[in-house]
């Protein structure tokens, strides 16, 4: 099948006939034997909004704009007159945020505006929680689509934030996203040719960073082209995460990291971030408080401390006891030799600090495991086959490092640990303390603790309806909760943290509980996050339920060592003013101590910030464009748009003034600069008075105004070229600036592929499995270089920029 000259021929831009209406081409995509054009309708109701089709599928027939004036009425003049000044953007200004259904706040502007300028290719989104990185990362998408230089995006986010991304890309940006899980991938499969890989078959994916992850997943994800990748909560990057993160990132054009917690007191987990995606190019790092954008109505914080019972009491001094035989067993109190151990105990003692019932299951599961013969038994590794839904972040872990020398020793010690526990469970402070306070309180609160078996115990506890969030939560079942909190049904939320990250709940309520401080305080914030977002108008209140004379009491003694080596790097969000650290709680190590200062997570305040990124700042263009922006959408109508559109497949339209004009006709034009497929890359409006005699009247004759327009445009375009020419010049600096960027990045991602599979081929003696494997391992290699090596040629094609002369748009005659 092939593709006629004349559809070869067509480029954005121009007036096409399909389907028996007219249509102006806003892209084309060239591939091998076919087309995808995308047009906009001209005029008529039918042809309204914008349609893609595949040529020589499709038949499309060129139409010859007008050179005729058209005589116009005032009000659809008026209408175009209005879109051509909304419509006009300086060079590296944002040409999407107009239609973007979005607050202009400077601050967000200022991503996007970076990539346009050609500053960088790697963003690190970096703001408090709740300033909008969602929305900032959606416009850098849309410019970059409204540029064709975005064709396909991979977004990885938490299992239940994929609705949520999907949801604000169609309401703010008008872009459809689709999120793929197992379940899609299976349908998706079912309806396609064998061999068709189902990556490959959406523009905008959105998954959970968990299922891409897989192996047999992320092979499948990887050999797919993606333009862009954006991750949300990059913070939580790590392990095989940040393994199959570092892979998609390595071979994207753009990348996208989204956390409001990049830094905890850990200068090289933080430069780990910084370094995903690296070809030796830096990252842009934005962040921003809310006091920098001067948003938000305040925060209140308030330390409830709560006196433990007697039974309390002796359980904390039982996993004290344990926490000390286990440590003088492993060399001492101080000793980082042995990080099973120290996980085991962290884990033991925020069980104890997050619910006496926590601690009693967490124990007995300990006992069962120690009197059950099942650990010599060979374990079967389950296949992956679930969905990705289920997140496990929020049950304990096995405390397999506990163990002790003397297993009868160990037994007597955990036994009277779990009768203690049991008795404590009977009657919680902390509990009893949250009853009282959800009493006085007349509004929604959300009640966050760590521990899913906590979660479900308080649920019980508290005696009164509540939604209930975790991690092991189905799809619909999150929904369901999320909707009785929003909807008023229920007025209480308990969650964990493992269902908690990047919720918008600020519009319906301003209250967090911390049944229990989470030792790590970027969840902490996170935690606040989820009420204290833009659009909250009242005051926010975060309340932490602090139980007295034990191990949670030392987080709040001042361990500013970590926060002012965090604060050097980035400013990062602390609200409590204070840094939780395992081998502290546990046995009260201090920070500047000479074992915590080697351990692998501790870092030096003294050693160099090399490597460390300066946050970028483009606050005043960033107000400039805010401001640009809010004019333009003043001029902005829903007609308008369509009066354009006519007004391109007609020609330049005439509009009797009735203000006196002094023999002046005014005439706008438009100066551009396209690449070498003929798409617009940037253009301005000149206008122009020319100066007419009328004789005796008015000149009403159209025919006579044409020739006189027709006599003096040379002139008209040899002023407005001279008028433009500084215009020119930026905008062609500011183009081969965001091209040359691109080509760059690109380049080095071929740099990085391999040529041949490695390693020695050891044919099979009776099939040629092993010959079939490599050949095909061969050609994905193949395919992806060549791919990468085909948009290299497309972008230095079109990275040849060249001006237009102008065009007349719009008569104003008197």
């Amino acid at each position: 099948m092939q593709i006629s000259p004349s559809e070869r021929d067509v480029k954005p831009g121009d007036l096409v006939r399909v389907r028996r209406q007219r249509w102006r081409v806003v892209d084309v995509r060239a591939y091998e034997a076919c087309q995808v054009l995308t047009l906009a309708g001209v005029g008529t109701p039918d042809a309204d909004g914008e349609r893609r089709l595949i040529a020589p599928f499709d038949t499309i027939e060129p139409v010859e704009r007008s050179g005729r004036l058209r005589l116009i009425a005032r009000r659809p003049w008026r209408r175009a007159c209005r879109h051509l000044i909304a419509a006009n953007t300086p060079p590296g200004a944002l040409r999407s945020g107009r239609h973007a259904r979005i607050d202009l706040l400077p601050h967000q502007l200022e991503p996007a505006l970076a990539i346009v300028r050609g500053m960088g290719s790697r963003l690190l989104l970096a703001d408090d929680v709740g300033l909008g990185k969602t929305i900032q990362a959606g416009l850098v998408l849309s410019e970059l689509r409204a540029r064709a230089a975005a064709e396909r995006a991979l977004i990885l986010t938490p299992a239940g934030l994929r609705e949520q991304w999907a949801q604000e890309l169609a309401a703010r940006f008008g872009m459809a996203a689709d999120i793929v899980d197992a379940r899609d991938v299976r349908r998706r499969m079912a309806t396609l040719p064998v061999g068709v890989n189902p990556w490959s078959t959406t523009g905008i994916a959105i998954a959970s960073i968990d299922y891409v992850k897989r192996p047999e997943v992320l092979s499948a994800v990887g050999a797919c082209r993606w333009d862009v990748l954006i991750v949300d909560e990059a913070h939580g990057v790590s392990g095989d995460r940040r393994d199959a993160v570092a892979a998609l990132a390595g071979r994207s054009p753009y990348v996208m990291l989204l956390t409001a917690t990049p830094h905890n007191g850990d200068r090289r987990a933080f430069l780990s971030l910084c370094q995903l995606g690296e070809h030796d190019d830096p990252i842009l790092l934005f962040r921003r408080t809310r006091h920098d954008v001067r948003l938000g109505a305040g925060r209140r914080v308030r330390r409830l401390a709560v006196r433990p019972s007697a039974a309390e009491h002796r359980m904390h001094s039982l996993v004290a006891r344990f926490s000390r035989a286990v440590r003088d067993e492993r060399h001492g109190r101080t000793s980082g030799d042995d990080p099973a151990a120290w996980l085991a105990l962290t884990v033991l003692n925020k069980r104890a600090l997050s619910s006496a019932r926590s601690l009693q299951q967490t124990v007995e599961r300990r006992l069962a495991a120690l009197d059950s013969t099942a650990g010599n038994e060979p374990w079967q590794p389950a296949l992956p086959l679930a969905d990705d839904d289920a997140d496990e972040a929020d049950q304990a872990p096995a405390l397999d490092g506990l163990a002790l020398s003397d297993p009868a020793r160990e037994r007597a010690m955990l036994r009277e640990l779990v009768g203690a526990a049991r008795l404590a469970a009977e009657r919680e402070t902390k509990i009893a303390a949250l009853i009282r306070f959800l009493d006085r309180v007349a509004e929604p609160v959300v009640v966050f603790t760590e521990y899913r078996d906590t979660l479900l115990h308080l649920r019980t506890a508290i005696g009164r309806p509540a939604a209930v969030l975790h991690g092991g939560l189905a799809r619909d079942e999150r929904h369901a909760a999320l909707r009785d909190f929003l909807t008023g049904r229920h007025a209480i939320l308990l969650t964990t943290d493992a269902a908690g990250e990047g919720l918008n709940l600020h519009q319906a309520c301003r209250i967090v509980v911390n049944l229990e401080l989470p030792w790590n305080p970027m969840r902490l914030e996170q935690r606040i996050g989820r009420v204290d977002r833009i659009g909250q108008r009242r005051t926010v209140h975060a309340v932490h339920l602090i139980a007295r004379d034990t191990g949670e009491a030392r987080l709040l003694e001042r361990l500013r060592a970590r926060i002012a080596l965090a604060q050097m790097d980035i400013v990062t969000a602390d609200p409590i003013g204070e840094r939780a650290i395992a081998r502290f709680v546990i046995d009260g190590t201090s920070l500047g101590e000479t074992a915590f200062r080697s351990e692998s997570q501790g870092a030096d305040v003294d050693e160099p910030r090399t490597g460390v990124p300066v946050p970028v700042v483009l606050t005043a263009a960033a107000e400039t464009e805010a401001t640009r922006l809010t004019d333009a959408r003043r001029f902005t109508q829903a007609c308008d748009e369509r009066s354009a559109a006519r007004r391109d497949a007609e020609g330049a339209w005439l509009m009797f003034s009735r203000a006196s004009l002094r023999e002046r006709f005014i005439l706008l034009t438009r100066v551009c600069c396209e690449d070498a497929s003929g798409r617009l890359m940037e253009s301005a409006i000149v206008p122009v008075a020319v100066h007419c005699a009328r004789g005796h009247g008015p000149i009403r004759d159209r025919r006579l105004i044409e020739l006189m327009v027709d006599a003096v445009m040379p002139d008209v375009r040899a002023a407005v070229d001279a008028a433009s020419m500084a215009w020119r010049e930026s905008a062609l600096a500011c183009t081969r600036l965001f091209f040359d960027t691109r080509l760059s990045r690109e380049r080095a991602i071929a740099a990085t592929f391999p040529g041949a599979p490695a390693g020695a081929l050891q044919p099979g003696l009776f099939d040629r499995r092993a010959d079939h494997e490599r050949r095909a391992a061969h050609d994905v290699i193949a395919d992806v270089v060549g791919d990468v090596h085909r948009r290299i040629a497309a972008i230095e094609q079109a990275s040849t920029v060249c001006a237009r002369p102008a065009q007349l748009l719009l008569i104003l005659a008197p």
